[in-house]
């Protein structure tokens, strides 16, 4: 009798180890998997958050990259056009993720569009006055020129206010001009975010400027 007790007693407490052993192990286990999805999971969404260069989303300009044509398509074909988004003014897309990048001008195709009708506006506390025109740029495809074309009445206004703000002398010399270049493509980039969610002109160019 007390052979068997102690052999079930010896019996009855390996048993108990290998079970909180197992247990132990499937805890771990478990720990690994949700941690590997974890990073998994962490890493599906951080590359959604970089604009998704796998699966850009359909809705947003894309960068053209050299050798194919403004709307995308190798040596000047046509991408397949995106579906539009609802809500966007004048059917124009609403870009539901991703971003404007900062671009490398060597990797990819710039595209140019010229406003015709020049641009007048007096000048910041004085009689003077600059009458310009200019042309846009975008490294990203066709429908960023698309937008400032519908857009146009509306750039043209942001335009004429940031002009009448200028200083006479400062936009009379080379470095004037040049900040001037950046604060106008600012003020279409707004314009442009505000309408349509994104923006992409990469600069402006003046095809004439006179400042009396």
């Amino acid at each position: 009798m007390s052979d068997t007790k102690t052999d079930k007693a010896k019996g009855d407490k390996p048993a108990g180890k290998g079970g909180k052993i197992k247990k132990i192990g499937l805890g771990l286990v478990a720990l690994t998997l949700l941690g590997g999805g974890g990073a998994a999971a962490g890493y599906y969404v951080a590359g959604a958050g970089e604009g998704g260069a796998a699966h850009p989303d359909p809705n947003v300009p894309q960068l053209v990259p050299r050798g194919a044509g403004a709307d995308g398509g190798e040596h000047g074909e046509a991408a397949p056009a995106a579906a539009p988004a609802a809500g966007g003014e004048h059917g124009a897309p609403i870009p539901t993720g991703g971003a404007e990048q900062a671009v490398d001008g060597s990797r990819y195709t710039a595209t140019y569009y010229p406003v015709e009708t020049p641009f007048t506006s007096n000048l910041k506390d004085s009689d003077s006055f600059v009458q310009l025109t200019l042309g846009v740029a975008t490294y990203y495809d066709s429908r960023v020129i698309d937008n400032v074309r519908a857009h146009e009445v509306a750039i043209r206004s942001a335009v004429l206010m940031r002009l009448a703000e200028q200083d006479p002398d400062l936009v009379s010399l080379p470095a004037g001009r040049t900040l001037l270049q950046r604060d106008l493509t600012q003020a279409i980039n707004q314009v442009l975010r505000e309408k349509t969610g994104f923006g992409g002109i990469d600069n402006v160019y003046f095809t004439s400027f006179v400042v009396q």
